[in-house]
């Protein structure tokens, strides 16, 4: 049985697999939903609003109360990426606009191009000043730890040699009978890593 999906106010939708996700079926019907977190649940950017059929859906994951106020979910409110179409019926969904949810990196991205553009040209060069000491100051800040993260690794080997070294020279002075035991160990112990 398929599952009639409409996304309001647009009025697109279509006709679905029960056991979708909301997230996939709105892109297998070309409908973008942002999602900061790429759809794992990690953030509230795909909320949409369930106007009808609510019934049809899994119930709450651990995910949607967390980024769910208890107001949102009151609303009717569900992460897409975290709900499931469980049987076939007409369900009627509507995005949360973005004034109500966490702003996505793109869409952070958009308003500041539209705001860069419309600052008149003394603010425009200020800004521009402003980033190139950031980066400055980041690219600096950088160079100046790539020396003791070389230093980290190189230490890093030398520890992990030493450790090597240190079991082969215990192992080499075990009793026989033991010997066998503690190199299948320790080749149990190379292939975990």
């Amino acid at each position: 049985m398929g599952v009639n999906i409409k996304f309001e106010p647009e009025g697109q939708g279509g006709i679905v697999a029960e056991g979708s996700y909301l997230w996939d079926a709105a892109k297998r019907l070309g409908i973008r939903l942002p999602a900061k977190c790429e759809g794992r649940g990690e953030c509230d950017t795909c909320a949409v609003v369930v106007q009808e059929g609510a019934t049809l859906l899994s119930s709450l994951t651990d995910a949607e109360r967390v980024h769910l106020s208890q107001d949102r979910l009151a609303a009717g409110e569900r992460l897409a990426c975290q709900v499931k179409v469980e049987r076939a019926g007409d369900l009627v969904l509507r995005a949360v606009p973005v004034t109500e949810r966490e702003e996505t990196p793109e869409e952070a991205v958009k308003d500041f191009r539209k705001e860069f553009r419309e600052m008149p040209l003394e603010r425009k060069f200020a800004t521009l000043f402003e980033f190139e000491a950031m980066t400055a100051y980041q690219t600096l800040n950088a160079i100046s730890n790539i020396p003791s993260k070389v230093g980290e690794k190189v230490l890093d080997i030398m520890a992990g040699r030493g450790r090597r070294l240190s079991r082969r020279e215990r192992d080499a002075h075990r009793p026989a009978e033991h010997r066998r035991t503690s190199n299948e160990a320790g080749q149990k112990e190379k292939q975990s890593t």
